[in-house]
């Protein structure tokens, strides 16, 4: 494979950890990623546990940060503390869950962002450029999921992935998801006007991501 031409706005299947070796260093615009979070999640092609998470952590952050001039994280409160120190913290936040608390449904997720943010103040693409991005409604947290949606053991919500693509990117970057899933991070992206590569090791997962690329482009054309 030669970067870019046989990784722009591809979805490739296969190991990130070696994927992303062939990537030239601070190539990449944002590299924005919903790792596993080590809390016994029944992946296709991973075992979801916390030993786990630690030794990922350890092989894909220090390409992450390599290849790409931001980068953005998304994980779970009880992950923070596993992932390098980072420069600040963004976190989305939603008023409607199942359950409060620690034995439920958390009610804000933590954004570990590395690297300098978008240049400008106040509004900047569209939106205000905060540390917070509020999400409303049960639909914004993933329980109304789609058909190919409910596919993924945790797909991440469109509605988030809008947000964020929106707030720590500009039209034109390249946003690479090496934990790709079933390609919200993609579809984001695309709808966005943003160029992406995704990388997701379950073939399935990959075949999914594509199914919801050609729909979305199907249902704009309508």
């Amino acid at each position: 494979m030669t970067y870019p031409d046989d990784y722009i706005n591809k979805i490739i299947q296969g190991d990130c950890l070696e994927i992303m070796k062939d990537i030239p260093d601070k190539s990449v615009d944002l590299v924005l990623t919903d790792p596993p979070y080590g809390i016994g999640f029944a992946y296709i092609s991973y075992n979801d546990t916390r030993e786990n998470l630690k030794e990922l952590i350890k092989q894909f952050m220090p390409e992450a940060l390599r290849i790409g001039k931001r980068v953005g994280v998304l994980c779970g409160i009880t992950q923070i503390s596993l992932y390098p120190e980072p420069d600040w913290i963004m976190s989305v936040v939603w008023n409607t869950t199942g359950s409060f608390g620690k034995y439920g449904y958390t009610q804000w997720m933590p954004i570990l962002l590395y690297g300098n943010d978008l240049k400008g103040f106040g509004n900047v693409n569209g939106v205000t450029k905060s540390d917070i991005i509020k999400i409303s409604g049960g639909g914004g947290v993933g329980f109304t999921r789609s058909d190919l949606e409910k596919e993924h053991t945790c797909p991440k919500p469109k509605t988030i992935m809008d947000k964020v693509v929106q707030r720590i990117s500009n039209e034109d970057d390249i946003i690479l998801d090496c934990f790709a899933g079933i390609g919200s991070t993609l579809l984001s992206a695309k709808n966005l006007n943003r160029n992406f590569i995704g990388i997701e090791i379950s073939e399935k997962y990959c075949e999914i991501a594509r199914q919801r690329l050609r729909q979305e482009v199907m249902d704009f054309n309508k």
